[in-house]
């Protein structure tokens, strides 16, 4: 998820958030409050950015020429 895309879920869920006000009572009770929603973004946000971090690692390592020196198997 790139960061536009982020910003872009962010924005509906505050648009979300916004439109609870014009719902009936039944419709505003919160299974999930708000900062527990928070951190769930946030953990789900570090878990995408960790996961590229990662692939542009193993990018880099399968990049990386291997070495075309043959050594001693003795050693």
């Amino acid at each position: 998820m790139t960061r536009y895309e982020r910003m872009q879920f962010f924005e509906a869920l505050c648009d979300l958030r916004a439109a609870y006000a014009s719902r009936s009572d039944a419709d505003r009770r919160p299974e999930l409050s708000i900062e527990e929603a928070i951190a769930f973004a946030e953990a789900v946000m570090f878990a995408f950015d960790v996961e590229a971090e990662e692939s542009l690692a193993l990018d880099e390592l399968a990049s990386q020429p291997e070495s075309t020196m043959m050594g001693d198997p003795r050693d």
